[in-house]
């Protein structure tokens, strides 16, 4: 075993301190460490359980870590804003909102129900 494995087991070892299971949690700075050891051994030809076992961890620990990905967060200014309030349709008037957001206004009833059967 090469020294930055020893290296990851002491580290982990001292982490867990005895802990089994799913009752671990690793450090972010432990996971990089043991993703980075994984993927150069893997690159080798060395099997991911024969890895995961050499690090002392369980094979679908390494492979659930090996798949994340590292993400990275975009920060993105929005500007926020009211709707004007509703105009009040005419009297006698419909004003017909379509669920996609659009709006005809100044129909009698007998033209909006021309549209609806259209629209459908």
């Amino acid at each position: 075993m090469d020294a930055e494995i020893r290296q990851f087991r002491h580290a982990a070892g001292l982490h867990t301190r005895g802990k089994t299971g799913t009752a671990i949690r690793y450090t972010p700075e432990l996971r990089r460490r043991a993703v980075a050891l994984a993927r150069v051994h893997l690159a080798g030809g060395q099997s991911l359980m024969a890895t995961a076992r050499m690090l002392g961890l369980r094979s679908r620990t390494l492979t659930l870590w090996l798949r994340k990905e590292p993400r990275s967060f975009r920060r993105v200014k929005l500007t926020v804003s009211t709707p004007p309030p509703a105009a009040e349709a005419p009297s006698g008037r419909v004003v017909l909102i379509t669920p996609q957001g659009f709006r005809v206004e100044g129909l009698d009833p007998g033209d909006v129900a021309t549209v609806v059967r259209s629209l459908s």
